[in-house]
């Protein structure tokens, strides 16, 4: 619950609407999907139950129509209300419309206005995925007031450069659309003011749109005021729209849309293929952008096979301050772009040419509005994988993107340190279709002797490790693929220092993910580690020693988000290593301390989290065999889920049993089927599961002995399903899953 609300506040809400609080009482649960054969005419009552349960309404709308939703909680004998969400969607489960809060309540209420007639579907939940109770919706409608300008691409109206265009709000919801032929070359300042005297539109809004309905730019207030002012540049020649409406939809009134024009100052670099910009490898270039959405494009011929680097940073008396640098082909398809994978928000781009040709280099700014003074550089060749390499990391901190290609390519970079100073590097796959899969981090010496490798100690399968330099000189950091025909994009991420000492400069420590491998440097030093814990959840960390240098005696200790310690363990795991086991009250970010026993030893150690519970989400790791399984575990806390995987086949059918269990048995344990992929459930208790796709085919309370779950299901398609084991009434305690083909 959010709070109490008395029925003459949720009455309230209904009236505002000009809804009456009677309603017709509902005999059955409706289904939360498009199934529902609840129609939706005046007013109904309804019941969110049990935890997680979602109404849907069919409700018949007629276009030139506008209506009024309200969804209101009905106190209970104790005064407290649901807090209801109500929410619109079309036949294809797109939402349409939403509203939480409304009125200053928690009670919900929108006015819709639909672009078409037919039916679409009210959607009544609660805001909690835990709480139930009964609510109250109501719907009226009225005629939509003739409008002066249309509210899409289809507008007749226009607006011209240089003239002021009056119209109005007349209603809240209302927007107005103009056309506007938009020349390139062209600076266009765009004022929309609400009308002076009475009557004038409370709050403008105003923004451009291109013909796709895309918004290309928008403004809300300016000047200190409350009318709204923006520049806009047109790419290209055409119309663009210009959109007037009130703030939140929530403002009527009068306005005035003004335009004025200006002249571009004149570019001496085009941006198209016919640009009369050139630069070769090995040379470097030094340009300006000269006014907002500049770009300067430089043709380049490039040979197959070679590979390239290009640096794109800021320079100059007035630099730009965020670069961005694209690689087009010779019809201007953008190959590649960057923006901080160089020095700072500086930019470097690695390519090999797939044929040889004419090639684009674009510079522009990361925010596509900026002027200022770069330097453009093209150099031949790939990184060097030796000690001759000219590329070079930053031990205070650094960042930077490269490509493992052709396969079996690697890339050094150097790294000037000093004697004992420490520097944390992370090699990890860029997400972009053309990552690496596998990342591995080979540190060496200026001799060529290895020092240190990493292979899985990041997130997944990046690669992390941390060095302290026994000597001062150059290092040498090597960024590879694990197999030796591994290629890809890359990203390497320096960190100066070791471990943080203290909480405030933490590493973060992943449940489940790989063990973080670092080193106690120094007599009394301690490394801290952030972790996110959820409440109730029981987790095992493990501290061990490694070989090659290992710490001799690990000590493991536990703080709360306070600095409060809640655990510590020695010798807990094999030998003289820490293990502990926590479950914490609260829920949220605890630190994890790695310190030597004595306070004297150093070495290196490993470091690993483990949650024990079932995953409650669709990401779960928990599998079923459907002929015959069967699981024991626990609710440990109210509204807890824990979610099983099962391979079913179609047609065929399976009994699923879920009883109490053990000393603690779970009270009235509830079990559902989902179906992944299947469409979206938005907003239900399985809203973790199915957020990616996924739909409730089948649920049972207590068909078992008393109030245990049995359920007999036979599924339609073949594949992978989600059992969805929970206790209702927030009930907790042991449980037993079964699944068996009947």
């Amino acid at each position: 619950m959010r709070g109490k609300l008395w029925f003459g506040v949720a009455a309230a809400a209904l009236m505002a609407f000009g809804m009456a609080p009677g309603a017709s009482a509902q005999t059955a649960d409706q289904p939360g999907d498009a199934t529902t054969t609840a129609t939706l005419t005046g007013n109904a009552d309804g019941e969110v139950s049990p935890a997680g349960d979602t109404d849907w309404y069919r409700l018949q709308v007629e276009t030139g129509r506008r209506y009024n939703i309200a969804l209101a909680g009905i106190p209970n004998d104790a005064g407290e209300a649901l807090d209801p969400m109500l929410a619109v969607y079309d036949e294809q489960g797109n939402q349409l419309a939403f509203n939480d809060d409304a009125n200053g309540s928690l009670n919900s209420a929108l006015r819709f206005a639909p672009q078409s007639s037919g039916v679409v579907f009210v959607e009544a939940r609660a805001f909690s995925s835990e709480a139930t109770g009964a609510y109250r919706l109501g719907v009226s409608s009225e005629e939509v007031p003739p409008d002066d300008a249309g509210g899409d691409t289809s507008t007749r109206a226009r607006a011209a450069a240089g003239r002021a265009t009056n119209g109005t709000i007349e209603y809240e919801g209302d927007t107005d659309w103009y056309r506007f032929a938009a020349r390139t070359g062209n600076r266009y300042q765009i004022t929309l003011d609400g009308a002076p005297g009475e009557g004038g539109l409370g709050d403008p809004l105003l923004r451009v749109l291109d013909r796709d309905g895309n918004e290309l730019a928008a403004s809300d207030d300016s000047d200190g005021s409350l009318n709204s002012a923006l520049e806009f540049i047109a790419t290209s020649n055409g119309d663009v729209f210009i959109e007037a409406r009130g703030y939140g939809d929530a403002y009527t009134g009068r306005y005035v849309l003004n335009i004025t024009p200006e002249r571009l100052p004149r570019d001496n670099i085009g941006n198209t293929t016919s640009t009369g910009g050139r630069i070769a490898a090995g040379r470097t270039i030094e340009g300006s952008l000269d006014f907002p959405t500049d770009s300067d494009w430089y043709r380049i011929r490039l040979t197959e096979g070679e590979s390239y680097r290009f640096t794109l940073d800021a320079s100059g008396e007035n630099p730009i301050g965020d670069p961005l640098i694209r690689l087009r082909d010779s019809r201007g398809e953008e190959l590649a772009v960057d923006d901080d994978g160089g020095d700072g928000l500086n930019s470097y781009l690695e390519f090999t040419a797939p044929t040889t040709g004419n090639y684009y280099i674009e510079t522009s700014s990361f925010t596509g509005d900026a002027t200022g003074t770069y330097t453009l550089a093209a150099r031949a060749g790939d990184v060097p994988a030796d000690a001759n390499t000219d590329a070079s990391l930053s031990p205070d901190g650094d960042y930077r993107e490269g490509i493992l290609a052709p396969a079996g390519d690697r890339d050094w970079y150097r790294l000037q340190l000093v004697e004992g100073q420490g520097v944390r590097i992370s090699m990890q796959a860029t997400g972009t279709p053309d990552s690496i899969s596998d990342p591995l981090l080979v540190l060496y010496g200026a001799d060529g002797a290895e020092l240190a490798r990493d292979d899985d100690g990041g997130d997944g399968l990046n690669a992390w490790l941390e060095f302290q330099a026994p000597a001062a000189g150059a290092y040498y950091v090597e960024a590879r693929g694990f197999t030796d025909d591994a290629t890809g994009r890359y990203a390497i991420n320096v960190i100066g220092g070791e471990v943080g000492n203290t909480y405030d400069t933490a590493e973060a420590l992943m449940p489940n993910g790989d063990p973080r491998t670092s080193f106690i440097g120094s007599a009394g030093d301690v490394d801290w580690f952030a972790i996110e814990l959820i409440e109730g959840r029981p987790y095992r960390f493990n501290l061990d020693g490694l070989e090659d240098g290992a710490l001799a005696d690990p000590m493991l200790a536990l703080y709360d988000s306070t600095g409060t310690q809640v655990a510590v363990d020695d010798d807990g795991g094999r030998g003289l290593n820490s293990y502990l086991s926590f479950a914490s009250p609260t829920g949220g970010t605890y630190f994890a301390a790695v310190s030597s026993f004595d306070g004297q030893s150093t070495g290196r150690y490993s470091l690993r989290a483990v949650d024990t519970d079932v995953p409650g989400h669709a990401y779960t790791d928990e599998y079923l065999d459907a002929a015959d399984d069967s699981r024991a575990s626990s609710i440990e806390i109210p509204g807890d889920l824990d979610v099983f995987r099962v391979t079913l086949e179609a047609g065929v059918t399976y009994q699923i049993d879920v009883s109490g269990n053990g000393a603690n048995p779970l009270a009235d344990p509830f079990v559902a089927v989902i179906q992944e992929g299947a469409g979206m459930e938005e907003a239900s208790a399985d809203a973790a599961l199915v957020r990616d796709g996924g739909r409730r085919v089948a649920s049972d309370d207590d068909s078992g002995d008393g109030l245990d779950a049995r359920l007999r299901f036979r599924p339609e398609v073949a594949g992978d399903y989600l059992i969805q084991v929970s206790g209702l009434s927030n009930t907790t305690g042991g449980y037993e899953v079964k699944i068996a083909r009947r």
